[in-house]
């Protein structure tokens, strides 16, 4: 596929798109972290900060799969755009290594996005896993997997 600007225009569209809804989502949390099951997978599948992305885990499994979803679909928007762009005056040194970061940070937003899964295969009621209350919960039928 040959990259046109239309695709490239598009493509930054999405991810300021997803950076948006991201900074909404990350405005609206409250509550104190979320530590699920998942809480020992290495937080680099997000990159950043660790300490700042786990405040971003909140009080739901709901919150935290927004969050790391959309986090994995911004890197693989961004490795997309990287992929579509013409390679400039570079050695084939640089563009091998480039490369090889690309890779690396696709695998990093896969397995962003399988924690994500886990996190939500983890959860026996939708509600609870939502941040409803327990009264409310209690009432809404169990997961089973």
């Amino acid at each position: 596929m040959k990259p046109k600007s239309i695709d490239i225009a598009l493509l930054e569209n999405a991810l300021a798109t997803i950076e948006k809804v991201l900074a909404h989502a990350d405005s609206e949390l409250q509550g104190i972290p979320y530590h699920g099951p998942t809480a020992n997978v290495p937080l680099e599948a997000l990159g950043g900060d660790p300490l700042n992305e786990e405040q971003r885990f909140r009080t739901s499994a709901a919150q935290s799969a927004i969050n790391i979803c959309l986090s994995s679909a911004a890197a693989l928007v961004d490795v997309s755009q990287a992929l579509m762009g013409k390679p400039a005056d570079r050695s084939r040194q640089d563009l091998e290594r480039e490369w090889q970061a690309l890779i690396t940070h696709t695998k990093i937003a896969s397995r962003s996005a399988y924690r994500a899964a886990l996190i939500m295969a983890a959860q026996k009621n939708v509600l609870a896993a939502q941040g409803l209350a327990a009264d409310e919960a209690e009432n809404f039928p169990v997961l089973t997997h």
